[in-house]
């Protein structure tokens, strides 16, 4: 039997938040057995909650954003991935702003708060979400295919002909033991010919050469964390989407895909869950 977690104790972040640019107070809770995750905007009138399910999905543009009635939280999918990749199922995110903080555009900093907190069984059965046969969306050139499996597993390949940022692929099997080290370091890519685009759209307005793989015309910015660090990311970010699903199980095959995608598949996979078991095999 494998039972329910939560985080042992409440911790706090400040930072600036990747699109809004604005500061940021994050704030990891406890919380009980079969609430899942939540996300509460402290700063608004009711101090609304947000629960972190594919139902309130209300934007993708590079990020994920959850909402409900006028309660939005953006940026959520860095937190989400640390929570799932520590082992966190059950936690109350406390924000006041739109967004948590961007930290280093990865969720090794997440990860070292939940380590901080640290992480304690509940008294319930953790719940599990498998398939029962493949499940594949696509669009354009972006494909995600799920198999049916005993464990979440995901491979990634990242598309490039950019001359210093090459074709990649990367592979990871969810373990809370090596999260940590091999998938929370993982930075966002950021291409400077995008960013005065994006900040004219009112996105990228916290982004820093401290916050990510910054790509110019023909060299790197920043220096890489892994020779495959982008794919690395990708899966991150597809822990963290796929999150909003619950806890899935199955082998996940993924190329040029994005958080559109991403969160179109949690939708196609939640609609394919035929058992939630209540044990590990």
């Amino acid at each position: 039997m494998e039972w329910q977690t939560t985080l042992g104790r409440p911790v706090s972040l400040e930072g600036i938040g990747l699109h809004s640019g604005k500061p940021c107070r994050l704030t990891l809770r406890p919380a009980p057995a079969d609430t899942g995750v939540r996300w509460q905007r402290v700063d608004l009138d009711g101090q609304p909650i947000v629960p972190a399910t594919v139902d309130y999905v209300a934007g993708t543009e590079r990020s994920t954003t959850l909402a409900l009635g006028e309660a939005r939280v953006q940026t959520v999918e860095h937190v989400m991935a640390a929570l799932a990749g520590m082992g966190v199922d059950n936690a109350l995110v406390q924000v006041d702003a739109p967004e948590p903080p961007l930290a280093d555009g990865a969720a090794a900093v997440f990860a070292d708060l939940i380590r901080t907190a640290g992480v304690v069984q509940l008294q319930a059965p953790r719940r599990f979400r498998r398939i029962t046969r493949p499940v594949a969306v696509s669009r354009g050139d972006a494909h995600l295919v799920a198999l049916p499996a005993e464990r979440l597993s995901i491979s990634y390949v990242f598309v490039s002909d950019h001359p210093a940022l090459p074709t990649q692929f990367a592979e990871y099997a969810m373990d809370p033991e090596t999260f940590p080290k091999e998938i929370a370091p993982a930075r966002t890519v950021g291409w400077l010919a995008e960013v005065e685009a994006l900040r004219r759209r009112g996105l990228a307005l916290g982004a820093s050469l401290d916050s990510a793989v910054v790509v110019g015309e023909r060299e790197l910015l920043t220096p890489l964390r892994f020779p495959n660090e982008v794919a690395r990311h990708k899966i991150l970010d597809i822990i963290g989407d796929l999150a909003l699903a619950g806890r899935v199980r199955a082998q996940i095959i993924a190329i040029r895909s994005g958080h559109f995608l991403h969160t179109q598949f949690a939708r196609q996979l939640a609609a394919e869950f035929t058992e939630e078991a209540h044990q590990s095999p």
